[in-house]
This record gives C-alpha cells, sequence and structure tokens, in this order.
C-alpha cells in the first residue's frame, strides 16, 4: 500500500487539519495516512489541550488510519531534533511520503536543503562565524538560494524535514510533499467570522472562554473541546511546581537539567528567589536573554519540572522507539505488513521494562500530566492503556 505521514500536535484537531489530511491523501494517491503526533506535550514546551487518548481519537475520526507517538525526548525540542525524530519513526512505518502544510508550498524543499548543505560545507566562512548559530547560517545561506527569508513556521519545518531525510540518508525513500496552507496564520489570535479555518492557537485562547467551536472543527471534537483544557492552568497553576523545584533545588544542582547550563539555573534559581511570579509568562518576561529564544527557554522550564538530566536526555534520542496510540482496519493492515521491516521497538502497551528503559522520560512526563489532570483520580497516561482500534 502506498502510505504518506504526517507530522502532527493536532493540540487540538480542527478544520485546518482536516483539510491538510484530505489534501494530502489526494495529492499523494496514499492507501493510507500515518500520523506521527507529540505525546502529552507539544513543542513550544506546554501541556496539550486534551491528553494524546483523546486527540488520538479524534485523529482517528477525521481519517488517520494509524497514529504513532513522537516521544517526549524529540517531541519537545527544537525543530531540527523534532524533524529528525519524526521522519525516522514515518520512515519505518513505512511511508513513501511526508506531506506538510506550508506558507510557500510552491517551494523543493529538499532541493533547498541539498543546495544549502553543499554551500555550508563548500565555504569555509560559514563554518568560522562562531558568533552566529547554525540555523542562522542555514537560513542565510537558503535565503541566497531562494531570494527571500525563509521565516514562516510551516516553512522552517518543511526544511527541519528536509534536512533530517538527508541526514538520515532517506532521500531515495521519501519524498516530501507541501500543502499550501489556506485560511487562518498560524499564529493568529482570534477565530476567524466568516471562515471555517481557524489557528490551533486561536481554538486554544477560545477554548478558556467557552466559545462556540462547531465552526472550526467536527462536532465531536466540538463536544470533546466544551469543558475547555483537560489540564489546570499552565499560567499558574505548573507556575507553583516550578517554584517548589526551583526552591528545593541548589544551583549547581539545577546546572545538570538538561539546556539549563551556561548559567541558566542559577539566573532562574535568583529570579525565583528573589520575586513572585503570578504566571508563567511574567517568569519567561525576565528569564528572555538576547542568546535563547522564548521557546527554548520555555522548554527548559519544562525540563526542570521533570527534573530532565542532561544523560537521560541525551540517553533518549539515541534511542527512538514507534508507541501505537491507536488505528483502524487500514493502519492495523499497514503495521502488520510493516513489522518484519522495522528496525525500531514497537511498543503496545508499557510495562516494567518500558517505563524503566525505552520510555523512562515519557512515562514520567505522562504522570506529571495526570497530576495536573483536572478530574480527581484520573487514569494513568500510559499504564494499564493499550492501542485504540477506531472501527469504520
Amino acid at each position: 500500500m502506498r502510505a504518506v505521514g504526517l507530522v502532527t500536535e493536532y493540540n487540538p484537531f480542527h478544520n485546518g487539519h482536516q483539510y491538510h489530511l484530505e489534501q494530502a491523501k489526494t495529492v499523494t494517491n496514499a492507501d493510507v495516512v500515518i500520523a506521527v503526533m507529540s505525546g502529552n506535550f507539544v513543542q513550544r514546551g506546554e501541556p496539550a489541550v486534551i491528553d494524546k487518548w483523546r486527540r488520538t481519537t479524534l485523529a482517528l475520526a477525521g481519517g488517520i488510519n494509524l497514529v504513532l507517538e513522537l516521544p517526549f525526548a524529540f517531541a519537545v525540542q527544537p525543530a531540527h531534533l523534532f524533524a529528525k525524530g519524526a521522519v525516522k519513526i514515518l520512515a519505518d512505518a513505512g511511508v513513501d511520503t511526508i506531506a506538510f502544510g506550508a506558507e510557500h508550498a510552491d517551494l523543493d524543499f529538499l532541493a533547498i536543503a541539498k543546495q544549502a548543505q553543499a554551500a555550508l560545507q563548500h565555504q569555509p566562512v560559514f563554518k568560522q562565524d562562531y558568533t552566529q548559530t547554525y540555523a542562522t547560517q542555514f537560513n542565510d545561506v537558503v535565503e541566497q538560494i531562494v531570494g527571500f527569508r525563509i521565516e514562516r513556521p510551516n516553512d522552517l519545518l518543511g526544511l527541519a524535514y528536509a534536512n533530517a531525510v538527508l541526514e538520515l540518508h532517506l532521500g531515495e525513500q521519501i519524498q516530501l510533499q507541501p500543502i499550501q496552507r489556506i485560511g487562518a496564520a498560524y499564529h493568529d489570535q482570534q477565530l476567524p467570522e466568516k471562515q471555517h479555518i481557524a489557528s490551533a492557537t486561536a481554538i486554544r485562547s477560545a477554548m478558556a472562554d467557552h466559545a462556540d467551536l462547531t465552526p472550526y472543527m467536527s462536532d465531536l471534537a466540538a463536544q470533546d473541546l466544551s469543558q475547555g483544557s483537560q489540564v489546570k492552568s499552565y499560567e499558574t497553576d505548573w507556575l507553583g511546581a516550578l517554584e517548589y523545584k526551583v526552591q528545593t533545588t541548589p544551583p549547581e544542582a539545577l546546572a545538570e537539567i538538561y539546556q539549563l547550563n551556561d548559567g541558566l539555573a542559577y539566573r532562574l534559581f535568583d529570579l525565583i528567589d528573589h520575586h513572585e511570579y503570578q504566571s508563567m509568562t511574567q517568569l519567561l518576561d525576565d528569564f528572555k536573554t538576547k542568546r535563547y529564544t522564548r521557546a527554548r527557554l520555555r522548554r527548559s522550564l519544562l525540563y526542570t519540572i521533570l527534573n530532565v538530566q542532561n544523560n537521560e536526555m541525551q540517553t533518549a534520542l539515541q534511542r527512538p522507539y514507534i508507541r501505537v496510540l491507536g488505528m483502524d482496519q487500514v493502519g492495523r493492515y499497514q503495521l502488520k505488513q510493516q513489522r518484519d521491516q522495522m528496525q525500531l521497538p514497537v511498543v503496545n502497551r508499557f510495562g516494567k521494562q518500558e517505563i524503566a528503559q525505552i520510555g523512562k522520560l515519557d512515562y514520567r512526563a505522562g504522570k506529571l500530566y495526570q497530576l495536573f489532570d483536572k478530574q480527581p483520580n484520573a487514569k494513568p497516561q500510559d499504564t494499564g492503556r493499550i492501542p485504540i482500534f477506531f472501527e469504520r
């Protein structure tokens, strides 16, 4: 069967995702659509509005055939690591093409990435400029190739997918298919009045006000989101957890947390020790530096709450695996046909071995998400769970 892969967060699944899914299947003439989806935490370092199981159900209802989890070690990372983990999993699952939304769908992202990588390798000036990050240098070269600076979120992810395909030597196995984004822009804050595609940002904001979301998603999704976010307020409740962790940990121990290096641990300790913050946003306003992006620091705060050590993150990045969250009949057949060719471990349920080894970080992330669930005695996120089967 011809398989197309989608890299997703579905936070939450809405009409824009539905359009992307249908276009991907049509343009590639695929028989099966496989989504690799972030678990309970998304790339920017915040908890998803509803857990991975509810988001899986909505994705399957929307037409996805197989939903695989992108492990925490890749899901809560900058674009190059996020893309590398997703591409590796989709390749192992047998996709022929990875389709993604793009602001400039006419670009050949794979060709651009090849040219940019070649330019960086053969122009020493780029290698020797240690005042800029590699990403900045790479984008400088891309600007010379295409004639404008690629800055839109989905275009940048498209380049990240292309780089991952090349780095993993998958250029002959996987094609990239950009899908032109329509409707709302990625960061639009308001729900549009005269169209049915809203940004996920606007939808999440409207959820807090219990707005009518039926114009922007399926009735099933709107009903599932009618009570707002599944977890307590990230801005306030999660701030308390962060403050407790920081105030009960010596700065030298905080410095062992992943990406809390180069003085950031001492800076964070000093800020929380000397100020009373009312929200995560207020803290980030003070924590922000010219050297690090806001997204990078927001992820660092999550790593701190979870006590993610440098060594365990590096280990997890070297041990990707496939966690099956849900499937329909077509997805189950694809998984069965591909199983013997898969190189990555496939996990259908979490037991003691997975908790202690390959799924250590994901299990801890799931326990944290469960801790902040608004429902008392919330069901565990990993133990006792099996893949959802969606009967069509």
